[in-house]
């Protein structure tokens, strides 16, 4: 007697239950666009990001040093294939779905940076992301060896007094301890801390395109990946609210209302969740006449 397949989102909530340095970003990735896609073959793009990462390995030579090892990634990706940042239309919701960011060979920097952290993997190197302001690039070894590269304006190198400048201004980092700085501001982002900023974009993306459904199941996503965010569940009831399920919003606020810390100002929180409840009341009334 055969199983029930797994819904998309049940196949997400799989793929990010381990521990976070276990988590295959390429599988949870792809497992999350697969509620938009649900005839995605997860195995069949996972295998393409393979053929990526074999590419890369038969470029290096046998010693080779961080510096070989980012510029077989760029020949491989950038030089070869042409991969690149959609600046034309950034808010483009595919820009957030791997599977989109392999077919059409561009993305926003948070998904770009996942593809390369995947195809380096197979390649054989650990690479991690970092958390820039409004940006996401990745970086290549520890050290005083790293290397930080920019997927999104086609694999460039940046030095890590820009990385810092992006996120703390210009004014600010003229007479910095750089050494201190790196390890204060550019620590590596854990998977699920990519994941959920990746979603984040995506939930963004459908807002503006007014595809409030969608913008949901990116938030109930963001909800898996990141049990504890508030500003996610506060957003989720918004949403809820948005496309009519009033009965989900109630939840989401009253959870939203439990969690938030003493002190919090919760008053637009409580304001909403009166309104739902009596038109949650009212709709039932109607229904049962």
């Amino acid at each position: 007697m055969g199983t029930n397949p797994l819904s998309p989102k049940e196949n997400f909530a799989r793929a990010i239950r381990c521990p976070d340095e276990e988590i295959n970003l390429g599988a949870a990735a792809l497992y999350a666009a697969s509620s938009e896609f649900p005839d995605l073959d997860v195995i069949a793009y996972q295998g393409r990001i393979a053929q990526f990462g074999t590419k890369v390995k038969t470029l290096l030579p046998a010693d080779y040093t961080n510096f070989e090892f980012v510029n077989s990634m760029h020949e491989v990706l950038f030089g070869k294939t042409g991969f690149t940042g959609d600046s034309k239309d950034y808010f483009d919701p595919r820009n957030s779905h791997l599977n989109e960011v392999i077919d059409r060979l561009k993305g926003n920097p948070v998904t770009l940076s996942i593809f390369y952290i995947e195809v380096a993997r197979v390649a054989g190197e650990k690479v991690r992301g970092i958390s820039l302001r409004k940006h996401f690039v990745v970086v290549v070894g520890t050290g005083e060896d790293r290397i930080y590269v920019d997927p999104f304006h086609g694999g460039g190198f940046l030095s890590r007094k820009e990385c810092i400048t992006n996120i703390l201004g210009k004014d600010n980092v003229k007479h910095g301890d750089f050494d201190d700085l790196e390890r204060k501001y550019l620590k590596p982002a854990s998977n699920r801390a990519i994941l959920r900023r990746q979603l984040s974009n995506l939930k963004v993306a459908h807002e503006k395109h007014k595809q409030y459904e969608l913008a949901l199941s990116a938030s109930e996503r963001i909800q898996l990946v990141d049990p504890a965010n508030l500003r996610n569940l506060s957003e989720l009831a918004h949403l809820q609210t948005k496309v009519g399920n009033f009965g989900d919003a109630v939840d989401s606020l009253t959870l939203f209302l439990e969690r938030a810390p003493d002190g919090s100002n919760t008053e637009q929180a409580e304001s909403a969740l009166r309104k739902l409840k009596s038109l949650t009341i009212r709709g039932s009334e109607d229904s049962s006449e």
